[in-house]
Formats: C-alpha cells, sequence, structure tokens
C-alpha cells in the first residue's frame, strides 16, 4: 500500500514544483491525468504459478517480484541439459586431437584420403553436438530466469489476474498477469486542434497545474486524432510526480503557448 509522505518539501523541490510562472502568451487548456507507460505484463514461458506476493494498489520498486512460476520443472531440465555438456566437451576435444594426429599421420603420406575425411567428420559431429548442448543448456537457463516476472521498473500495480495454481500457457497468446505503470510519473493529457497545436513539439517542456501546484513537464507525444469535428491532437505531457498526491484521471490544466 503506498503511503503519502506528509513531510514538507525541501526548498528545490517547492521551486521547481510550485513557483513555475505560466509561460507568457500561454493558454490554460483543461486536460485530464493518465498513467505513465502503463503496460501488461506475462511470462514468455509455461508453468504453474507458484506464488503472487502483489496487490493491485501497491507501489513497488523495480526489479520487485510480481508473479513467480513453480521452477522445479526448469531447474530439472536444466540439470538435465547441462549434465551433458562436461562428456560432450571432451569428446570433442578428444576428437579434435584424434583429426590432428590423422592430418599429421596424412602430412607424411602414412594416412590415406578417407582416414582424414572420417577423423574430420567425427570431429565436426563431437563438436556439433557438444554446441548443441551448450545451447540448450542456455535455453533451459533462460526460460528458469524468466519463470519469475519481475517488475521492470518503479511501478504502481494496477490490475492482478493472476493466482497460485492458476496454469499459464503463453503458446497461443501471452495470458496479461499483471498491468503496472510508472510509480513516480503520470501523463497530463489535453485535446486541441491544429490552431491551438502551433508548432508545439516533442520534447517541449510545458507548465502543468492542479490546484494551485505546477510542475513543469515535457511533451512525450503527440496522437492524432479523428473527431467529428474534424481532426484533433491528443497531447501528452509528462510530468515528475514524485512527493504530489495527483492521481490518473484527476483535471489539470496544461499551459500550451499560443493556444
Amino acid at each position: 500500500m503506498m503511503h503519502l509522505s506528509t513531510r514538507p518539501a525541501p526548498a528545490c523541490v517547492l521551486a521547481g514544483a510550485l513557483l513555475i510562472s505560466p509561460l507568457v502568451g500561454a493558454a490554460e487548456i483543461e486536460g485530464r491525468l493518465a498513467f505513465a507507460d502503463r503496460v501488461v505484463l506475462s511470462t514468455p514461458v509455461g508453468g504453474v504459478i507458484e506464488e503472487v506476493p502483489v496487490r493491485a494498489g501497491e507501489v513497488v520498486e523495480a526489479g520487485a517480484l510480481l508473479v513467480a512460476l513453480d521452477d522445479t520443472p526448469f531447474r530439472h531440465r536444466l540439470w538435465r541439459a547441462s549434465a551433458e555438456l562436461p562428456g560432450l566437451k571432451r569428446a570433442a576435444d578428444e576428437a579434435e586431437r584424434d583429426a590432428e594426429r590423422v592430418q599429421a599421420l596424412y602430412d607424411r603420406t602414412s594416412a590415406s584420403d578417407s582416414e582424414l575425411e572420417v577423423a574430420r567428420i567425427e570431429r565436426d559431429r563431437a563438436a556439433g553436438e557438444r554446441d548443441a548442448a551448450r545451447a540448450e543448456a542456455g535455453l533451459r537457463g533462460w526460460e528458469k530466469e524468466r519463470a519469475a516476472l519481475e517488475a521492470p521498473f518503479a511501478a504502481r500495480i494496477l490490475a492482478v489476474n493472476a493466482a497460485p495454481g492458476e496454469v499459464v500457457s503463453p503458446r497461443l497468446a501471452p495470458p496479461p498477469l499483471v498491468e503496472i505503470a510508472r510509480a513516480d510519473r503520470l501523463l497530463a493529457t489535453v485535446s486541441v486542434d491544429a490552431d491551438a497545436l502551433g508548432e508545439l513539439s516533442l520534447g517541449d517542456e510545458l507548465s502543468v497545474s492542479r490546484d494551485g501546484e505546477r510542475r513543469s513537464g515535457t511533451v512525450e507525444a503527440i496522437s492524432v486524432v479523428d473527431a467529428d469535428g474534424g481532426l484533433r491532437y491528443r497531447v501528452a505531457v509528462e510530468i515528475d510526480s514524485s512527493g504530489l498526491d495527483w492521481r490518473a484521471g484527476q483535471s489539470v490544466s496544461v499551459d500550451l503557448p499560443g493556444a
């Protein structure tokens, strides 16, 4: 569960968040707050869910465990693939040395063409089996690591669609297990026409305000939206929401230059 701090913000934060003056000649456009980097996560491997240590509404750090599959089959597959590697490596090394010995005999005309070819075939076969086992072990290790779903960034848990005991099978379509959004970022979105958009570009800084608080943000997206009255543009301004009690869905004002 998220706990909002009631401690006064440092002066530098206040200067950045509350003392930003509206742009000269800018008009305040009403908009809404939305989640930043809202994504649905799943596991690329199938299995049985063993643990779901998060709940909707929580805020977690980057790398926090979201869903864990029972790793028993993944561990055993990795062990089986890894167990073959030492013997196959020794066999490949011996086949390489044998091919070198036959080559030396061949150079002294003490071995035939067929003997040399057989030695080379055996060398290549042994090396191929070793490399295939190495690749199999690498794949099994990758699967074992992906059996645990972790937060890719500090996130707010929006929805949890998983429970211990459920079977995950991503062969046809990855099941949506957990939906998250960034915990320290929000998007302020406004809808404007082409005239109000003016020369606004990605990366421009705009001021966003709510209930007397202001925070600067960066234009992250300008999307074209078909509307009954013609084309409109959805402008998304990403802001750092650290220290604010703003939430997605609340109304805000965005200072749009030239609007």
